[in-house]
């Protein structure tokens, strides 16, 4: 009895230290858990807020760019309505000279490096909110749609300008832009071009392609705004 008695204390003891192990390792578990868990949850804030800093500049770049867009829409609508009209035409001389300037290349100079990484990664999937995760995804989308537009509206631009270093003369134009350009002395004017109907192609090709490219602009704007109060910290 004496014997089996000091078996059951051992046995109890034995017992008691393995279950004091498995709580050890069930704590330990837990902490490493809780560890990771916040490892991420930081990382996931950084990575919303170096996000929220890029978008603000991009609605910055995006602002300037539709301000560029729509004075070359105005000046592009301006000539092809003079054009329209064979009686009198008022953008002569330097006044057409004047709109030609105006017609700039506007694309979106913007920064996609956040959203690319957390696109790349598989973070995106690890976005708890899921009203910011379709915002991203939209975003994607849209950006995909409208580079279709901008690069119509590059070969739009790259026509005008090799029409004009072909038939017209770019110092005319350059002057209204640059304090330091004169002007030409082999073609002071640039008034035959609206007595072209390749450079009326021109023009309206230049006019249509930055419409639709605004028009995707400001549609993005919107998502861009959206973009920027979630990811408010």
């Amino acid at each position: 009895m004496i014997k089996e008695n000091k078996v059951s204390k051992y046995l109890l003891y034995a017992i008691g230290e393995i279950i004091l192990v498995v709580i050890g390792i069930l704590i330990a578990l837990q902490v490493n858990n809780w560890n990771e868990n916040s490892s991420k949850l930081k990382a996931q804030n950084k990575t919303i807020e170096n996000l929220n800093l890029e978008l603000k500049g991009n609605l910055i770049k995006l602002d300037s760019t539709i301000r560029l867009s729509e004075l070359s829409i105005n000046s592009s609508d301006n000539l092809l309505a003079s054009m329209n009209d064979s009686t009198t035409n008022k953008y002569k001389g330097e006044k057409l000279d004047s709109l030609l300037s105006k017609l700039n290349f506007s694309n979106w100079n913007r920064s996609n490096l956040n959203i690319t990484s957390i696109q790349s990664s598989g973070n995106l999937n690890n976005v708890e909110n899921s009203e910011l995760k379709n915002l991203i995804y939209d975003w994607i989308s849209q950006i995909e749609k409208l580079e279709f537009y901008e690069t119509k509206s590059d070969y739009a631009y790259q026509y005008f300008i090799d029409y004009i270093k072909k038939y017209g003369s770019w110092r005319e134009i350059d002057k209204f832009a640059f304090d330091r350009v004169k002007g030409s002395q082999l073609m002071p004017s640039n008034d035959h071009l609206l007595k072209s109907a390749e450079f009326e192609n021109c023009l309206n090709e230049l006019f249509i392609w930055e419409t639709h490219k605004k028009r995707e602009y400001e549609n993005i704007r919107k998502r861009l705004i959206k973009l920027i109060e979630f990811t408010n910290s």
